[in-house]
């Protein structure tokens, strides 16, 4: 078997179950180097494990993945998900194994899978980046979450987030098209989303080579008007997908803060996402 580091990020949402997969791990033979570090080291300890193991396991949510990516995009690294965060929607979606029996399998076999990542002025993602109203919705939620659990942070986030977000002016451009809105939410995903009632978001496929884009038709949001947009939604939102480089332009602004996978980060303008076709191995079942 080749050589396996295992990272845990400390400050996932369910960081101490790492203990029963590494436990679990020793007991059926599985031979690895364990890193259990918080959040500010573990793109330091994701590069020098990058250099020297064949595979890498990451502990954490989707914001771990993302890390994880960035260093394993393009190389013959194979990376593995200890689901260890809130939600874990990129795990989920591609079917990854997720019990300890599953990946203990998973890493005997060593079969791994290629899929597409995305990609923002330099900056990976795995599932989604965001302008405007969610980018602001998640700077909220992490102050809460800094006093209440996590789950509790999502509903005073949500509201101080309706009370005031801004609307932009946007210009969406390629060699096919271009496209002027006015809105306060736009998305760019890793491969397309397919919508299902109530608020069922996920992907068939992470290997179409696709940039979706999702955007808002009539600018600021509201809460009744939230709940309208549930029921009706298809008319409220546009969708374009493209397999050619986007680049958006703000009025008015030479920064803009973004969301990638859950997390934010201030970019310069313009922004340019792209597709990165099959350029993360990843490590999947027998089946």
């Amino acid at each position: 078997m080749t050589d396996l580091a295992i990272i845990v990020n400390n400050q996932a949402k369910n960081a101490l179950q790492a203990k029963s997969y590494v436990d679990y791990f020793k007991e059926q033979g599985i031979v690895f180097s364990l890193f259990q570090v918080n959040s500010k080291i573990l793109n330091e300890t994701l590069e020098k494990c990058c250099q020297r193991y064949n595979v890498v396991l990451i502990g954490g949510g989707d914001g771990s993945i993302r890390s994880a990516a960035q260093h394993c995009v393009n190389k013959a690294i194979t990376l593995g998900i200890l689901p260890l965060g809130t939600m874990n929607h990129f795990a989920k979606e591609l079917g990854l194994p997720l019990t300890k029996e599953e990946l203990v399998n998973a890493l005997k076999e060593n079969k791994s899978i290629k899929i597409d990542l995305a990609e923002v002025n330099g900056h990976i993602f795995v599932n989604n980046s965001s302008i405007g109203f969610y980018p602001k919705f998640a700077q909220h939620r992490d102050r809460y979450t800094k006093a209440y659990n996590k789950w509790l942070s999502y509903f005073p986030s949500l509201m101080q987030t309706l009370k005031k977000h801004e609307t932009y002016s946007i210009h969406i451009s390629n060699d096919y098209y271009h496209r002027d809105i006015n809105t306060s939410f736009m998305m760019m995903s890793n491969n397309l989303y397919s919508y299902e009632f109530p608020i069922s978001i996920k992907r068939e496929s992470f290997t179409q080579n696709r940039l979706g884009i999702y955007y808002f038709r009539y600018g600021r949001l509201r809460f009744f008007k939230m709940l309208r947009l549930l029921l009706n939604r298809k008319s409220n939102f546009a969708v374009i997908d493209t397999d050619k480089p986007v680049t958006v332009v703000i009025d008015n602004k030479q920064k803009v803060m973004i969301s990638l996978d859950g997390d934010t980060l201030e970019v310069d303008l313009p922004l340019v996402y792209r597709i990165i076709p099959h350029s993360l191995q990843i490590l999947t079942d027998a089946s």
